[in-house]
């Protein structure tokens, strides 16, 4: 019986470890899903008078909803006590475009395009085959905006915008998921993710005395994803 005791245990701690190993190493996925890009604008108000009560800026914000696609690469490490700890970075892309009203019918339009992310991931397995986990860490992405006097919003682009800027913007990210193990190195995930890009200022020297456009964007995404662990 004893015999029996000593082979049943030292086959327990060979298979829990093996179950714990199907969320290590190195891992690539294919992932997409739906998200939603916010942008937003200030502008100093050219009526603002000092004796006259008026908002000294004037603001508006517009979002979109889009498809977004991309890659991530990662490594995850057991470190025991139920705890695995990785890195990762990813590239997507979006084709969501919104444009907001600050100045009657002035217009700023943003268009977002690729979007790099570098972080770190911690989880806790559920069982055998799942993982839960949060993420978080820098993200840079790319903003195409324009400024446009006395338009009306839609989709063709105009020629006579004011000013156009093609710039990265830098901010961070942080979200959470569940990763499924299939087998084989196979896995499928869920996850979501909050993006701040913050804000930066561009200077409109036709517009006004003090002409400071203040664009900000964020983004919300929920994605699906399939990859494969080595």
């Amino acid at each position: 019986m004893k015999y029996v005791v000593l082979i049943g245990a030292l086959a327990a701690s060979i298979a829990v470890p093996a179950q714990a190993q199907q969320f290590s190493g190195f891992r690539i996925e294919a992932r997409g899903g739906w998200e939603e890009v916010e942008a937003k604008a200030t502008y100093p108000n050219p009526d603002d008078d000092d004796d006259v009560d008026g908002d000294e800026f004037l603001s508006g914000s517009e979002s979109d909803s889009a498809i977004s696609y991309g890659i991530e690469l990662g490594y995850d490490v057991d470190l025991g006590s139920n705890v695995v700890l990785g890195a990762y970075a990813g590239l997507d892309f979006s084709d969501a475009g919104q444009c907001s009203e600050v100045v009657g019918d002035d217009l700023v339009c943003a268009d977002t395009g690729r979007n790099f992310t570098i972080g770190v991931r911690a989880g806790v397995p559920l069982g055998d085959t799942a993982l839960l986990y949060a993420k978080g860490g820098y993200s840079n992405g790319r903003l195409e905006a324009s400024y446009d006097e006395d338009l009306t919003d839609n989709d063709d682009a105009t020629p006579g915008a004011v000013a156009q800027v093609e710039e990265n913007f830098d901010g961070y990210h942080v979200g959470g998921g569940v990763e499924f193990a299939l087998g084989g190195g196979l896995y499928a995930k869920a996850e979501y993710l909050y993006t701040d890009y913050g804000s930066r200022s561009f200077l409109l020297d036709e517009i006004a005395s003090d002409p400071t456009l203040r664009i900000g964007s964020n983004r919300h995404q929920a994605t699906v994803g399939v990859g494969i662990r080595f």
